[in-house]
């Protein structure tokens, strides 16, 4: 009787749902743009930068996940696993601004990637252009590449947005 019990216990561990199939009955439009995201493809579930968030998934009302990253935070999360281009990102001038949570806003990683959806080379361009309108000459008179024609990151470092030499 006992082996029966114990059995019967284990049975919901081996048909648990994955985190994203239990956060689409509320959230349907951040998990579907997520299942195309890479991450997602490579086993991440929501739980990944959210946390297990079992309040938030039992409650009635606005209980927020256990993790909801602000801006200034988002380069450790996104660096946990990207180190490379955390170390590139906290050095350069829209690092130094998050992570002094200046005033002036700076873009992190969720700004040119995108937060539940990669975002494409042309999306990401124009999230550079929506604090960088006006570009300076030097940008106008940049060689063309011959698949997308003039970019920043022609010129820029992606994660420093320094100066390519």
């Amino acid at each position: 009787m006992k082996l029966w019990l114990l059995l019967l216990a284990a049975v919901p561990l081996f048909a648990a749902e994955k985190t994203h199939e239990i956060c689409s009955a509320c959230h349907s439009e951040q998990v579907e743009q997520f299942s195309a995201h890479t991450h997602f493809r490579k086993g991440m579930s929501c739980d990944a930068c959210h946390g297990p968030s079992v309040a938030h998934r039992t409650a009635t009302g606005g209980v927020a996940p256990d993790r909801v990253s602000a801006p200034d935070e988002v380069p450790a999360l996104c660096g946990s696993c990207h180190p490379a281009q955390r170390k590139e990102f906290t050095g350069s001038k829209h690092g130094l601004l998050v992570l002094a949570r200046s005033r002036t806003k700076g873009a992190n990683c969720t700004t040119c990637h995108g937060v539940h959806n990669l975002r494409t080379a042309v999306q990401t361009e124009a999230q550079c252009r929506k604090c960088h309108e006006t570009l300076p000459a030097s940008c106008k008179a940049a060689p063309a590449r011959k698949t997308s024609g003039v970019s920043c990151v022609n010129c820029h470092a992606k994660h420093a947005l320094t100066a390519k030499r």
